[in-house]
C-alpha cells in the first residue's frame, strides 16, 4: 500500500508544506540536523500516532506553535492527526476514532534505521518494543490487551509498595486474576508470531551470510504461562522490591548464530546484519497478513555494512521505500518504477532535480 500524500503543520522543524510521493522509490536527501528523519517520524506518526523517538509527544510540536496537524491518504485510506498541549485527536476515514487498535493499522509501515542495532545489543526492553509493535501492527486484540496489561502492571505495583509498609494485601488476588487473564492472551499471541518471525529471520539472515542465526524467547514463567504458582513463587520477593518480577513484561528474546550467544560472538557488522533481519521479517509477517506491502522507512538503515552486505541489503527491500540520507544509494532500479527525490535544508523539503 503506497502512501500518496502527506500535509504537515507545526511538526519538529519542517516548513508547514504537502508533499506527494512516488510509489517505488523517495529519497529523502540533505545534511545532518536539516530535517530528513523529521519527515520519516512525521510518516511513521501518522500512520502509527507513536513516535519512534519522542516519549513526551508534545515535543513533536515545533518550537513557538500551539499545535501541529498532519493528513495523509493512499489510494484506498486517508488519516488525520492532531496533538496540542492538552488533546489529541485520530480521524479516519472521516471518521473520529476513541481506540489507538481502531487507528493503527491503516498503514502498514516499517521503520529500519541505524539505531535498530540497539536491538540486538541492549536491554531487553529493546528487544520486548521490538516484539509488541512488529505483532501489535496486525493485531489490534494484542495492542488492546498490551494497554490493560501495563494498566493492570501499574496498579499491582502500587499495592506492592504500599503493603511492603502497612501489610495489607487485599486487593493484590484481584489484580493478580486480571495479570493472569491478561498476561495469558499476551502468551498466547507472542507464541504464535514468534514462530512466523523465526522462520523469516533465518531466511534473511542467511541472505548476509549468516550462520544459522536464530531467535529464543526467554520467559519468566515456565513454557510462557502465568499462573497463581508462578506469583505465589515470587511474593515475598515482590514485596520486598515493590514491583512485579515476572510475566511478559520481564521477558526476553536471544539470539544465536552457529549455536552460541550472538552478543557474545558476533562481530559488529553481524549484529548489524542481525537487526536488519529482523525488521524485514516484520515487514514479511505484516506483508502476509495485510496482502499488502507495508512502506519502508530506512533512516540511514544499512549505511555502516560493507560494500557487499549493503548492496544485499538493498536488493532485498520490497514494496514503497523512503531513503533518508545525506547521499542517495546506489540502488539497482527495477525497471518502470517511479522514483522521486525530495531536498531538505533547515527544514524545508523540496522535489530535486
Amino acid at each position: 500500500m503506497a502512501l500518496k500524500r502527506i500535509n504537515y503543520q507545526g511538526f519538529r522543524n519542517l516548513v508547514d508544506g504537502e508533499l506527494h510521493f512516488a510509489d517505488d522509490y523517495n529519497f529523502i536527501i540533505g545534511e545532518n540536523g536539516a530535517g530528513k528523519t523529521n519527515l520519516l517520524e512525521a510518516i511513521f506518526y501518522v500512520g502509527l500516532a507513536s513516535s519512534f523517538r519522542a516519549r513526551d509527544e508534545k515535543n513533536l510540536i515545533c518550537s513557538g506553535k500551539q499545535f501541529l496537524r498532519i493528513d495523509a491518504e493512499t489510494e484506498e485510506k486517508n488519516a488525520f492527526l492532531y496533538l496540542d498541549g492538552n488533546k489529541k485527536k485520530l480521524v479516519l476515514q472521516g471518521n473520529e476514532v476513541r481506540r489507538l487498535s481502531e487507528f493503527i493499522g491503516w498503514l502498514g509501515i516499517t521503520l529500519l534505521s541505524i539505531e535498530d542495532l540497539w536491538i540486538v545489543r541492549g536491554a531487553p526492553s529493546k528487544r520486548r518494543a521490538f516484539l509488541d509493535w512488529a505483532i501489535a501492527k496486525i493485531s489490534p486484540a494484542y495492542l488492546d490487551n498490551l494497554i490493560e496489561y501495563r494498566k493492570i502492571l501499574r496498579q499491582r505495583n502500587k499495592i506492592l509498595q504500599s503493603a511492603h509498609d502497612n501489610g495489607k494485601l487485599d486487593l493484590l488476588e484481584l489484580f493478580d486474576e486480571q495479570m493472569i487473564k491478561i498476561g495469558n492472551e499476551i502468551y498466547r499471541e507472542r507464541e504464535k508470531k514468534i514462530s512466523e518471525l523465526k522462520e523469516d529471520i533465518i531466511k534473511f539472515s542467511s541472505e548476509f551470510g549468516m550462520k544459522k542465526f536464530t531467535l529464543r524467547y526467554h520467559s519468566t514463567c515456565p513454557e510462557m504461562r502465568l499462573d497463581h504458582t508462578v506469583l505465589k513463587r515470587v511474593r515475598e520477593k515482590e514485596l520486598i522490591f515493590g514491583h512485579t518480577l515476572v510475566g511478559p513484561h520481564r521477558d526476553d528474546l536471544l539470539f544465536f548464530t552457529n549455536g552460541h550467544p550472538l552478543k557474545h560472538y558476533a562481530s559488529e557488522g553481524e549484529e548489524r546484519a542481525a537487526a536488519i533481519s529482523l525488521k524485514l521479517a516484520e515487514s514479511e509477517m505484516l506483508y502476509r497478513k495485510t496482502k499488502s506491502r507495508p512502506v519502508l522507512l530506512l533512516d540511514e538503515a544499512g549505511a555502516e555494512l560493507d560494500t557487499v552486505k549493503k548492496e544485499t541489503f538493498l536488493n532485498l527491500l520490497k514494496g514503497q521505500i523512503f531513503y533518508a540520507s545525506t547521499q542517495a544509494p546506489r540502488f539497482i532500479r527495477k525497471e518502470g518504477s517511479a522514483c522521486r527525490v525530495f531536498s531538505v535544508k533547515k527544514g524545508q523539503i523540496e522535489v530535486s532535480a
